[in-house]
């Protein structure tokens, strides 16, 4: 996602140099990862590491990339004191090597705040860090003196509005802040240009689009529908993998009910093509920063149903470009589904229509103009 931004900036005439800063675990852990690595992709959602990263200097897409592993004991934990001190000496020789930077930005908090601060010690040069998350436990990591270190960092991005007020509400509001959207790609924009989205009867085709995890609700979906669409006159595809597929499997073998279909885990450009055929995208997931996949929908004129009270909300408004819907509340997303079943087709096709809207106003470019604008007119202030 990082790669995104540095991209765009590179093309609008910014110099960016990255240090993509990775974990370098004992052996064992690689070894283990290596024996279960299934088993822990499809519980955890995310790929497990195999492999050792290695220290190495890349070039991609003309962004400057200085990989750096820094060693690590046990995954989750704060990096000692030696090994970040290593890395910013790294970082500090490409300084004296290309020149001091405007900005010096960081994403995650570790070890961003670590690193950050004693950069902005040393060159006096404002420091951004954009957090991940919609919940903060800082101190099981950085312990009671993690507020001072905040404080320290000149301008702080978060992924959505919800995870803003969630921190303003547990630390404190920061002086300079902005929300950092992720944006979406020429791929499924040009593709929404050529394809026109036309609703013609009631919307019987869904499709979900992620890891298939607890925190996704993904059996929900599935018990909404079954609620909505009790003569089972519905389809849905999955697209993704993970350990909640069995409980599905074993869900609809009870029920019976609609066609249900595994897509499994595919490239992205080729998702392009399921969702054309898609009436509807859901995703009601807990702890959603800012799921891409809905924007991806939208801009294929696909209406969205998101949660509430996550990272989609204030993008996709409730009634007028998508639905929002309580995570994991199978009852609430069976109303929504029942209500876009009496919807006129009219109604569909506007609501279609600014879904669209909505997802071109969230382009790749637009977003990391977006976000460069959110750090200089912050820190200017």
């Amino acid at each position: 996602m990082v790669h995104y931004f540095t991209r765009e900036w590179v093309k609008m005439g910014h110099e960016v140099t990255v240090f993509h800063l990775q974990a370098r675990f004992p052996r064992p852990y690689y070894w283990i990862s290596q024996m279960f690595q299934h088993q822990l992709n499809s519980k955890l959602g995310v790929r497990v590491p195999t492999q050792r990263p290695k220290d190495e200097n890349y070039v991609v897409e003309n962004v400057k990339v200085h990989r750096r592993a820094i060693k690590k004991f046990k995954p989750h934990t704060r990096y000692d004191r030696a090994n970040i001190g290593c890395i910013v000496d790294q970082i500090k020789q490409a300084c004296e090597e290309n020149g001091i930077p405007d900005y010096f930005i960081g994403h995650w908090d570790n070890p961003c705040l670590d690193v950050l601060p004693a950069l902005k010690e040393m060159y006096k040069r404002p420091t951004v860090v954009v957090f991940h998350d919609n919940e903060f436990r800082f101190e099981g990591r950085y312990g009671s003196g993690v507020v001072e270190t905040l404080e320290t960092i000149d301008v702080i991005g978060f992924r959505s509005k919800v995870a803003r007020e969630n921190f303003e509400e547990k630390y404190f509001k920061p002086k300079h802040s902005f929300i950092c959207y992720s944006g979406v790609s020429e791929a499924f924009l040009s593709s929404g240009e050529s394809f026109a989205k036309e609703y013609s009867g009631p919307v019987t085709k869904f499709i979900y689009v992620g890891s298939m995890i607890a925190q996704k609700h993904t059996n929900r979906l599935y018990d909404a529908l079954c609620r909505a669409y009790p003569e089972g006159d519905f389809s849905v595809k999955y697209i993704g993998d993970g350990a909640e597929t069995t409980k599905i499997r074993k869900n609809y073998n009870q029920k019976r009910l609609g066609k249900v279909e595994f897509a499994g885990r595919i490239p992205r450009e080729k998702i392009i093509e399921h969702l054309k055929l898609a009436d509807v995208f859901v995703m009601i997931s807990e702890s959603e920063i800012l799921g891409l996949a809905y924007l991806e929908a939208m801009a294929l004129g696909i209406i969205p149903i998101g949660s509430r009270n996550e990272g989609i909300d204030g993008i996709i408004v409730d009634g007028v470009n998508g639905f929002l819907c309580e995570a994991g509340n199978a009852e609430e997303l069976a109303s929504i589904m029942t209500k876009m079943r009496k919807m006129s087709r009219e109604e569909l096709n506007a609501m279609s229509a600014k879904a669209k809207r909505t997802a071109v106003a969230f382009s790749d470019y637009n977003v990391a103009k977006q976000y460069i604008e959110g750090i200089v007119n912050n820190e200017s202030n």
